[in-house]
């Protein structure tokens, strides 16, 4: 069995509706993201002969999920999360908010994180979410 890893980091602030605890408040992160892929064989011709994957390949498709939620403010899509946005957007800021069909907790983001590789056609095992240096949550199928 083979496994290669690749990393990205990204920003973000959440808000946890419904949270109660010193994380109600609006907060960031330095979110860091480590993916696995596994693969029982390695190609055996063309010009991915001997390798799992393309590191590159990995790479770009990660850079999307980084563009996706960097420097990005994420509510869930329920009243509070609407009134968060609404708030924000009202600003002159121009703040990006992205409403998510989830509570942002690190566990939903990382089991949302590996469905977008896993649609990108990656061939992910899983993946690794840090919130805080100390703090991470594995999602796996």
């Amino acid at each position: 069995m083979f496994v290669i890893k690749n990393e990205i980091q990204f920003d973000t602030a959440h808000f946890l509706s419904g949270y109660e605890g010193k994380c109600a408040n609006i907060h960031g992160h330095r979110y860091r993201l480590i993916v696995s892929i596994r693969c029982e064989t390695l190609h055996k011709d063309g010009h991915l002969r001997g390798m799992v994957d393309d590191f590159g390949s990995i790479k770009s498709i990660l850079k999307e999920v980084e563009l996706f939620f960097d420097h990005k403010m994420l509510v869930e899509d329920n009243e509070d999360g609407r009134k968060v946005k609404e708030s924000l957007c009202a600003l002159p800021n121009n703040f990006a908010v992205l409403c998510l069909p989830f509570r942002p907790t690190c566990e939903e983001m990382a089991r949302y994180i590996y469905k977008m590789l896993y649609q990108k056609g990656l061939a992910v095992s899983e993946v690794e979410l840090f919130e805080t240096p100390t703090n991470s949550c594995i999602y796996f199928e």
